[in-house]
């Protein structure tokens, strides 16, 4: 049977967004690069009325626990989005999150040092400043939720869709430096001395977790977040779709009132996104 038709068996983009979060964090693991793939493409086709991926498809690359999982998820977007708050529900408590992808898995136990991360950091120009020993809170609405599972009302935006761009574009890195800017200006990532605060991790080559911090740097006057090639910077979950260096990372503004997530989507595209919730108003006026 196709599952063109699932976009439309959502109560609303809110319960979507959630969904498609479970299906990202709960179910598609890059250590099984195949059936993150398929996964993948069917978070994607949560969303598309298009076909993406096909029953046959989930049969043959997804483990037996996970398709029964995605096939209760599809029988309760044809049944009705009480059926979809079950499955929210009860879902979380068979997966955990997924917290180390497949490049965690090959991480040293010797974490890097400040030296390290800053003379990383700097190949994409950004001047490390210090790494951060008080609390850090995001400006999001419940604890553990992600900037990609926020919808508009919480204060999300999105990246126009001409600065989505494939992760084989030639001209990606461009593209994505562009669209970063645009949205670090307009919502106020950086501050009076051109500083921002953002997650780097840690853990050495090789290690077993990661050791994930806040770091505040300051933004040089020559730059390229994404064509530095900086490690710091890299995101390992591109290489389901890719060879390249493709970027993505977590900011935050040093008041912490607005997050930027520069990331990597299951149809191998690269956008970002904000939330700032107190822009709700302004923006809807």
């Amino acid at each position: 049977m196709s599952l063109v038709d699932l976009r439309h068996g959502f109560r609303d983009e809110n319960q979507l967004r959630l969904t498609q979060a479970i299906v990202m964090d709960r179910l598609a693991d890059d250590r099984e690069q195949e059936e993150c793939r398929v996964l993948m493409k069917f978070w994607w086709q949560l969303a598309m009325t298009y076909r993406e991926v096909t029953e046959a498809d989930l049969d043959l690359h997804v483990s037996p626990a996970k398709r029964e999982a995605v096939q209760e998820l599809i029988d309760a977007i044809r049944n009705s989005p009480e059926a979809i708050d079950a499955w929210l529900a009860n879902t979380p408590r068979r997966f955990p999150t997924v917290q180390d992808r497949g490049y965690e898995a090959h991480r040293s136990r010797v974490s890097r040092t400040d030296d390290d991360v800053a003379a990383d950091l700097a190949r994409a120009g950004l001047e490390f400043i210090e790494r951060m020993t008080t609390e850090v809170s995001y400006p999001l609405p419940a604890s553990g939720q992600g900037p990609a599972s926020c919808t508009s009302e919480h204060g999300r935006f999105d990246s126009e869709p001409h600065e989505i761009v494939h992760v084989d574009d030639p001209d990606m890195p461009a593209k994505v430096n562009a669209a970063w800017w645009r949205l670090a200006l307009e919502f106020g990532l950086l501050d009076e001395r051109q500083e921002f605060l953002l997650t780097v991790d840690y853990a050495g080559l090789d290690a077993d977790e990661s050791e994930g911090c806040w770091v505040r740097v300051r933004l040089a006057d020559a730059w390229d977040l994404a064509g530095s090639g900086s490690a710091s910077l890299r995101s390992h979950f591109a290489a389901v779709f890719t060879e390249r260096f493709v970027p993505e990372f977590t900011m935050l503004s040093t008041d912490q009132k607005m997050v930027l997530n520069t990331t990597v989507w299951g149809d191998a595209t690269v956008s970002t996104i904000v939330v700032r919730p107190d822009r709700i108003t302004s923006a809807a006026g």
